[in-house]
């Protein structure tokens, strides 16, 4: 673990020589550490759980390809890590996943990500072969650049529209798979919109009335179809669809408020997205089903104060990092149009709602309890130490804002 954190700080520390040129501009900012940071966290989870030796390897390069992407000093490097995280999670999800449709997942993965990251590719050509030096007046392009640039890293968030493939990709991935892909793969998503829309500020102002308008409907219609979901596993993965929609709206707003919002979201999002995968599986051993109506009695029996912790922090209960998150996204997103108060108060609403339905229902008593062995240690130990960092980490990121 020591040589681990050495190297972290290392990629992090690392002088960056020529920082003013156009491909070196990508400097190993505060959202990078604080998303390094999350990455060693999970690390240390996953070797908490038990994993095969393979798979183990698969998780560490995987761990290194994230550290390299989020230090990363150029937009052709963050494509290349950015493209080798796709090989470890199919792996894991081709050669671990339980069910025959874990192939369908891995061409919906594929599918969806390396056609959206073709374009992403020859936007980088177009700028390493056109720019060298980045400064205000030698960005102004040609639009569809930077909406080729935008499709790649909105697809991997993924935001409501283009998210068709994760709800596959959850399904079909072991735990440690789907706490992988929730906690670090869709940040790639996010800090690559952070940076790209950094150096296309003019043109993202221009159209954003548009995205913005668009995209939080789409985070209301999210949210609503978590109330008619089922499965928790896709449930899940459908909350983390409208939690990343809504970032991205208030990302579009380009208000400091928004920016901060927007990080403490993504790492908040870290901690307690695989938590709730993690507590999904344990119900899953138990009772054999991903059905919230047929293991309410398994819920109603064994409902640890963690899972019910991780339900309230999902429904923005202050002080959870979640909760002041929301907080700076909204105020971002009100005073860049008063309109949105009203998709905002709904898509809150709805997102309490499900929440809080999963907790209701399952807390349902009915006539037939099922007898089941409760949390082990272990289980327990994860799920407290995920829940610590999602109501603590947000001193951690208050440091790093002042």
């Amino acid at each position: 673990m020591i040589q681990i954190l050495i190297l972290t700080l290392f990629f992090y520390f690392f002088p960056k020589e020529e920082a003013y040129l156009m491909f070196n501009w990508f400097f190993c900012d505060k959202a990078s550490l604080l998303l390094n940071f999350l990455n060693l966290i999970i690390l240390l989870v996953f070797f908490s759980m038990m994993i095969s030796p393979r798979n183990y390897t698969l998780l560490i390069f995987l761990w290194l390809d994230m550290t390299l992407m989020f230090t990363s000093s150029s937009l052709m490097q963050m494509y290349v890590f950015f493209e080798l995280s796709l090989i470890p999670i199919f792996l894991i999800i081709f050669s671990s996943g339980k069910q025959y449709e874990r192939l369908k997942a891995g061409i919906y993965l594929f599918f969806f990500t390396l056609t959206s990251s073709l374009p992403l590719l020859i936007s980088s050509l177009f700028l390493l072969n056109n720019l060298k030096y980045f400064n205000e007046s030698s960005i102004q392009l040609n639009s569809k650049i930077f909406l080729l640039m935008f499709l790649a890293f909105m697809v991997k968030l993924p935001i409501f529209f283009v998210h068709m493939w994760l709800p596959k990709a959850h399904v079909e991935a072991p735990v440690y798979g789907s706490m992988v892909l929730a906690s670090l793969m869709l940040k790639l998503g996010g800090l690559g919109l952070m940076k790209v829309m950094y150096f296309s500020y003019k043109f993202w102002m221009s159209i954003n009335q548009i995205f913005v308008s668009l995209f939080m409907i789409g985070t209301i219609i999210a949210a609503l179809y978590c109330l008619l979901q089922p499965d928790l596993k896709i449930l899940i993965a459908v909350s983390s669809v409208s939690h990343m929609t809504f970032l991205f709206c208030g990302l579009s707003t380009f208000f400091n408020e928004s920016w901060v919002g927007g990080l403490m979201m993504m790492i908040c999002h870290g901690f307690l997205s695989p938590a709730m995968f993690y507590a999904a599986n344990s119900y899953y051993v138990r009772v054999k089903t991903r059905s919230i109506y047929f293991s309410k009695a398994h819920f109603s029996c064994h409902m640890p104060t963690s899972i019910f912790v991780i339900y309230v922090i999902n429904f923005c209960v202050p002080p959870s990092l979640n909760f002041f998150s929301e907080i700076f996204l909204s105020m971002s997103l009100i005073s860049w149009s008063s309109v949105m108060i009203y998709p905002i108060y709904a898509y809150m609403i709805f997102s309490m709602f499900y929440s809080v339905y999963i907790f209701i229902f399952s807390s349902k008593h009915t006539g037939c309890v099922i007898s089941q062995s409760p949390l082990v240690l272990m289980e327990y130990s994860v799920l407290m130490f995920l829940v610590y960092f999602s109501f603590f980490s947000s001193l951690i990121i208050n440091k790093f804002m002042i």
